[in-house]
């Protein structure tokens, strides 16, 4: 469980230092660790390169605050523009750089949110699958966004 873990960091990394990226487009989405009064966040990132190719990042947390995002901003790479929604969070932390807007780029992320719902059982929305553990969840993320970058 771990290597996938480990395997996901040392990724992010590489494509962080080797690649040149224009923007990017986040969202959140919650989920129930242990039981419904025990709300965990997922933060998804679709960061395009220059020459238009996604990839596709995530951070796992209690909390949804600036502080969080901030965490998850340093996972990122650097990028001119950040599509987002209007969570307080993305202005504080995004400032000129964050559009935004409803529009195409909120259509993509959201279907990037779906693809987990579909695939992840304990993210479904009013269910009883809920993750038992956040190492659990963490894992099946990991696994998940392996995937999305090598594969596509």
């Amino acid at each position: 469980m771990s290597e996938t873990k480990s395997f996901y960091q040392e990724s992010v990394e590489k494509l962080k230092s080797s690649l040149r990226f224009s923007h990017s487009i986040m969202d959140e989405l919650f989920t129930f660790v242990g039981n419904k009064q025990n709300r965990y966040y997922v933060w998804t990132a679709m960061v395009y390169t220059q020459t238009g190719k996604p990839f596709y990042y995530y951070r796992l947390c209690p909390r949804r605050t600036t502080e969080e995002l901030f965490e998850f901003d340093l996972d990122l790479p650097r990028v001119d523009y950040v599509f987002c929604d209007e969570a307080f969070t993305y202005d504080k932390m995004y400032a000129d750089k964050a559009i935004q807007a409803k529009g195409a780029m909120t259509n993509i992320i959201e279907n990037l949110n779906s693809q987990l719902r579909d695939k992840i059982a304990y993210l479904v929305r009013r269910t009883k699958a809920h993750a038992k553990s956040a190492d659990w969840l963490d894992y099946k993320l990991a696994r998940f966004f392996n995937n999305k970058n090598l594969y596509g």
